[in-house]
């Protein structure tokens, strides 16, 4: 699977804060983290990866809340490992 520039930044700052499955973090928190002028567009993105199911979206107390998709977790490190060579496993 190939992901373009924004979708891995998004899966980035998913992995950095080890949200697979029961660690999750809240959409607002997400997009928030992404300058204003794009926030949008972002938005956009994320909807696309919770529909293509890298992405699962599920229901909290304060909102929705977005974690990566333990299915997907191995092809996401390949790619994030080709486009950030520091991120830890």
């Amino acid at each position: 699977m190939v992901y373009t520039v924004e979708e891995l930044s998004i899966l980035n700052r998913l992995w950095r804060n080890r949200c697979f499955g029961k660690g999750h973090m809240l959409i607002d928190n997400l997009i928030g983290g992404f300058p204003t002028n794009v926030q949008p567009h972002i938005r956009h993105i994320l909807k696309d990866l919770i529909r293509r199911g890298h992405i699962v979206k599920k229901p909290t107390r304060h909102g929705y809340a977005v974690y990566i998709n333990p299915n997907f977790k191995m092809n996401i490190m390949k790619e994030l490992r080709k486009k950030y060579v520091f991120v830890e496993f």
